[in-house]
């Protein structure tokens, strides 16, 4: 499976990504992103401190989904999730195509945490703006 985004492919963002956050103006995402609207992605959420992490498990996380309108900002937000797939030593993240609980059926891409949750407090709501 290619690892690339293209214009037009979904993603699926939970925490500082979302539209009104730190992430969200910092790169621009208003005209590199279409909104799509609200998402649940499937997994638990923890507060990692400063920012979410999203793991597998049975709940779901709120989300909002974008389509990608200019996949040449994906390598700046790979820099910013700590998500280098060359060097799994520097990796927090990892970018994933995963099956979207909501709208249900989609797949979209993920970052998902890939790091030990230790001393992290999950999130039972599953949505970070609402911790």
């Amino acid at each position: 499976m290619s690892q690339s985004v293209r214009d037009g492919d979904l993603i699926a963002v939970y925490g500082l990504l979302r539209a009104g956050q730190s992430g969200f103006a910092r790169f621009g995402l208003a005209g590199a992103f279409e909104a799509r609207g609200p998402c649940r992605i499937p997994g638990l959420l923890y507060d990692l401190g400063d920012y979410p992490g999203l793991v597998g498990g049975p709940g779901q996380v709120r989300g909002e989904l974008f389509a990608v309108r200019n996949a040449l900002v994906m390598p700046r937000l790979d820099a910013f999730e700590d998500y280098w797939p060359g060097d799994k030593s520097r990796t927090r993240y990892e970018r994933r195509r995963l099956t979207l609980a909501q709208p249900e059926g989609l797949e979209a891409w993920v970052y998902v945490w890939v790091c030990p949750l230790t001393g992290a407090r999950a999130i039972p709501s599953g949505d970070w703006l609402a911790r």
